[in-house]
């Protein structure tokens, strides 16, 4: 049954996302940032997990330059596709680091691969389809951000970025979903108190 619910809030709220014009996306996305920035401890982070934005997502590249030119330790996922891993990756240079990876989202080149521990991260930025006022998050099925979180530490602080329009009543979630601790939106910054409602 729970199952069945992510498909469908999965299915409408990225044909909500994907009616984004890219210009819309684009200054939406700078509000984003503006507002992430704002949070004490995003400001203060030495390392942080970015994911690198694919289709109608917030755009994050903007994000990761900036945060490279402020001398933060900038890591990317990279996954596995066999044993649905992940691990986080230092990257030094946007373009020359990078090349296509799983599901058409860029990744590490081999020869870039820098790993570091997940103990050491202060931010994971949280991808994601759908979420809600309690840290509910509605991921895109793989798992990989869930079985990578039980890596970090437990001071790492959980911060979705999101359009308005992924915030939802609530997100069906079971009890090995990760709880997000602040969601950021072109709108306000939301912080998720005590855990989301399981389904």
């Amino acid at each position: 049954m729970i199952h069945k619910k992510k498909k469908e809030l999965r299915k409408k709220v990225q044909e909500l996302r994907d009616a984004i014009d890219l210009e819309q996306r684009k200054a939406l996305s700078a509000h984003v940032a503006e507002n992430l920035w704002s949070i004490p401890e995003f400001a203060a982070a030495k390392t942080v997990l970015f994911f690198i934005s694919f289709r109608s997502e917030v755009d994050t590249v903007p994000m990761i330059r900036r945060a490279l030119s402020e001398d933060k330790v900038v890591c990317v996922p990279c996954t596995n596709d066999g044993d649905k891993s992940m691990v986080a990756s230092r990257i030094l240079d946007l373009e020359a680091d990078l090349e296509m990876g799983n599901y058409d989202i860029l990744e590490p080149r081999k020869g870039c691969l820098r790993p570091v521990n997940a103990e050491e991260i202060d931010v994971v930025l949280m991808p994601g389809v759908a979420f809600d006022l309690t840290g509910g998050r509605l991921g895109y099925g793989g798992g990989y951000y869930d079985r990578f979180l039980e890596r970090c530490n437990p001071r790492c602080a959980l911060i979705a970025v999101a359009f308005e329009i992924q915030i939802v009543g609530h997100v069906p979630c079971a009890d090995h979903d990760a709880h997000i601790h602040k969601v950021v939106t072109e709108a306000r910054v939301i912080d998720c108190g005590d855990g989301c409602r399981p389904s």
